[in-house]
């Protein structure tokens, strides 16, 4: 491993340790405008993962879904999300993860994604392949649509929950789907083998960055609604294990 991948894996690791302190008791959070909630855990654990990235890359850039840029001029960025599933976490449901990827020129260089209940850390290099818990994972070779589990990511904002609606009324007869609130573990588990397809409507690029690297390291598939690479805009793309990718996008577009 390089300096960067094992600076990321600590970094991950010990913001682990601050949810997993929090992780099942009674804490306050805030709705955000987009009705998101942050807590103190999301917070704290922001604040450990920069102070980890800045003592060992000063001059590159940090932008975290709670703080936003810091603004350093850098063709690096690290790109944070603390606490994804932070919805789940409140309720003391183990559905979360902490994510952190580094980009360069809105391309993903290495991610780490990290479950601290029941310590799965996935993690990927570009061109190096995609691992958990350091065994190197391969995405499904099931090719039965029928068979097949997708999860689905949503923004909160009326017109993508319409969106998700029409998504669902589509694939509903012919997959079985879920709707897990953690679009960073989800994509980890698919890039894992234990999923066929996610389906991101609306979200972020911090929910996804970390994700998609996972997803085509381990041998899955990436594209838009049509089919197309995506580009700097990642809020609507369907990634799956490459085996129903064509089926999936044509029931999607009917």
């Amino acid at each position: 491993m390089n300096k960067e991948i094992e600076t990321a894996i600590k970094a991950a690791k010990l913001a682990g340790e601050r949810l997993e302190y929090y992780f099942e008791t009674i804490i306050e959070h805030e709705e955000k405008e987009d009705k998101s909630l942050v807590t103190k855990a999301d917070l704290e654990a922001e604040e450990i993962i920069v102070k980890t990235l800045k003592e060992a890359f000063p001059s590159h850039n940090i932008f975290s879904e709670e703080s936003g840029d810091l603004g350093i001029k850098s063709d690096y960025t690290w790109v944070l999300d603390p606490l994804d599933g932070t919805l789940n976490f409140t309720r003391g449901l183990p559905i979360f993860a902490t994510s952190i990827a580094l980009v360069k020129d809105n391309h993903p260089l290495l991610s780490v994604t990290y479950n601290p209940v029941i310590k799965s850390l996935y993690y990927s290099e570009k061109g190096k392949g995609a691992f958990w818990n350091e065994e190197r994972m391969r995405v499904s070779d099931n090719k039965d649509p029928f068979k097949a589990i997708i999860t689905i990511g949503r923004a909160r904002d009326i017109k993508n929950k319409e969106k998700t609606n029409e998504i669902l009324n589509k694939v509903y007869f012919k997959t079985h789907q879920r709707i897990l609130g953690s679009s960073a573990l989800e994509l980890a588990w698919l890039a894992a083998g234990r999923t066929e397809a996610f389906i991101s409507v609306g979200l972020k690029n911090w929910d996804v960055y970390g994700g998609l690297l996972l997803v085509e390291e381990a041998g899955g598939k990436i594209t838009d609604f049509q089919g197309r690479p995506l580009g700097d805009d990642k809020q609507y793309f369907l990634a799956s294990n490459g085996k129903i990718h064509e089926e999936f996008l044509s029931i999607l577009n009917r």
